[in-house]
């Protein structure tokens, strides 16, 4: 008989709110995974109630083959310990590498049938307080099976060089703190439908481009999270002068909040240059396609050691666009110099002392920003690829034609799907000696708190073999009554902790005074944990009472 293959999640990849480049990426893959369906099943463990109840319905209407037959499946996320052993999972996904790994490996580790590879995705990196979160990364329950899937070669050398770094600083060798294993696994863009082309003409001749061309930046409007765009005005101005046509038009569109005065400021100071510029605030899904289809040059001097990756810019290439971009984090990995589009070079400081230090006690964006404004993105070398892309019309066609090409063969999500299929083979095959399964099996992470044990003096005395020795218990009236069918009263979540059966057994053996140590006979740390949460929860609720 077949094994059945089941791919996990513990996200649900699907959000509302701000349009995000994280919240496009995560439901760009889900997309793709079940438009490409590999799976006989995809059991989720959402948040809440409300959240399962919104992926239920979004794969319904969005992928009903898989839905129609089943292969959605929706679990309370505290029935993890249950559904682990119950189930064989080939894999286990996130769409965070961060926010929940290592406790769904200590589950996996504790609870699982099988050893299963778990991985996630890196979004950004640069968050000062994601090193204590990396640093919990490397422990000893970490498997050879799992991994972080990072999206481009420079957050592949970035999670190389942190870890290395705590392991200096925390004197951690590799052999008794692992590191989950690093892979390449770029994000993909959706094959795009072409918008229509009489729309994209009346776009350009509303913003009074004509036969000029059209210059894209799609970004939020942020020098503190993601670009600054006064070196990119600097350049056209300086375009204009080796050949970029005056009328040219540079559109940035993007996200900013309602009362931002920035995308006027930045318009303003544009028209102080001579520079045509147009801000276009909070474009929606097909506004961004019709955006893409009618420009002629996409532009990007990123500068913001948040990017890692670059999904406009695999966008833009996709829809055949040439790209200007900053030689910078994984955009070159998207775009090949003179064959796809043109990388301007960078240039960043080599040391950040103080910032490091004021990072602690500064918001995200104030170090953001100082980091990013050491950025240097070479204006001159800017101007001079705008204006050759700008006079050269074949030029463009040329590179936009390779970019299109390389967008369907490396970023289209089949291709992103093919990826994660062969790692996640790849990973499963890994061999686990029976020395190695135990060692993960009986793994504590350092970070772990014991409330138990760390707790213990808020109390008068604990449930300790020894004080369970001296305890003799017998059910009350009330208990009796909870025996012979009377439900009990129970909190708002209390369902997910309380076995009712197991309960009713406890009280069927208390109805005479039994000694504690009749009632604590388990072997097992967790089973242990359970039969304890019962006694005590009845003698808080006066179902049982100390002889």
């Amino acid at each position: 008989m077949r094994t059945s293959r089941i791919w996990a999640s513990l996200d649900s990849f699907v959000e509302g709110g701000d349009i995000l480049g994280r919240k496009v990426a995560g439901e760009g893959f889900l997309r793709a995974l079940l438009e490409a369906d590999p799976f006989d099943a995809y059991h989720f463990f959402p948040e809440s109630g409300a959240q399962a109840e919104f992926l239920r319905a979004w794969t319904r209407d969005n992928f009903p083959g898989p839905a129609s037959r089943g292969a959605c499946v929706f679990f309370p996320r505290h029935s993890l310990p249950t559904v682990l052993t119950e189930h064989d999972y080939h894999c286990f996904h996130l769409s965070d590498f961060l926010t929940h790994t290592v406790n769904l490996e200590r589950a996996r580790n504790r609870f699982a049938r099988r050893i299963f590879p778990i991985t996630g995705a890196t979004h950004s990196l640069s968050y000062a307080r994601y090193m204590p979160a990396l640093l919990g990364r490397l422990w000893p329950g970490t498997s050879p099976r799992d991994a972080i899937l990072a999206t481009s070669r420079s957050a592949v050398a970035v999670l190389e060089a942190a870890f290395a770094d705590l392991r200096r600083a925390y004197t951690l060798t590799p052999e008794a703190f692992p590191a989950p294993a690093i892979r390449l696994a770029p994000l993909s863009v959706p094959v795009p439908s072409r918008a229509d082309p009489e729309a994209a003409r009346e776009l350009r001749a509303g913003l009074g481009v004509g036969g000029a061309p059209l210059i894209l930046s799609l970004a939020r409007f942020s020098p503190h999270s993601k670009m600054d765009l006064l070196p990119a005005l600097a350049a056209l101005k300086r375009a204009q002068a080796l050949g970029l046509p005056a009328e040219a038009l540079f559109l940035a569109a993007g996200w900013a909040e309602t009362d931002d005065a920035l995308p006027e400021a930045l318009e303003a100071y544009a028209a102080g240059l001579g520079v045509r510029m147009r801000a276009l605030l909070r474009p929606d899904a097909e506004t961004c396609r019709l955006l893409y289809s009618a420009a002629d040059i996409f532009l990007s001097p990123s500068d913001n050691i948040q990017e890692t990756f670059g999904l406009t810019v695999a966008e833009a290439a996709s829809y055949g666009l040439p790209a200007v971009v900053s030689d910078f984090d994984g955009y070159r990995d998207i775009v090949e110099h003179e064959k796809t589009g043109l990388l301007i070079p960078t240039l960043g400081c080599a040391g950040s002392a103080e910032t490091n230090v004021l990072a602690g006690v500064w918001f995200d964006n104030q170090y953001h920003l100082k980091l990013a404004q050491q950025c240097v993105v070479d204006v001159p070398a800017l101007a001079a690829a705008l204006a050759r892309l700008g006079a050269d019309a074949a030029l463009r066609r040329r590179l936009g034609d390779a970019a299109r090409q390389r967008a369907e063969a490396e970023y289209s999500p089949s291709r992103c799907i093919e990826r994660h299929l062969a790692l996640w083979e790849e990973l499963n095959a890994l061999p686990l000696s029976p020395d190695e399964e135990a060692r993960l099996r009986r793994a504590e992470h350092p970070l772990t708190m014991d409330f138990a044990g760390i707790f213990a003096g808020h109390f008068s005395r604990t449930l300790s073999p020894e004080v369970a020795a001296g305890l003799t218990l017998r059910r009350t009236p009330a208990g009796e009554a909870v025996y012979r069918g009377t439900p009990p009263v129970l909190y708002a979540g209390m369902g997910a902790m309380l076995d009712t059966k197991r309960l009713r057994r406890l009280l069927l053996a208390t109805r005479g005074p039994v000694p504690a140590t009749d009632l604590l006979t388990a072997d097992d740390p967790l089973e242990a944990e359970r039969e304890a949460f019962h006694l005590l929860w009845a003698l808080k609720r006066d179902y049982l009472e100390i002889v």
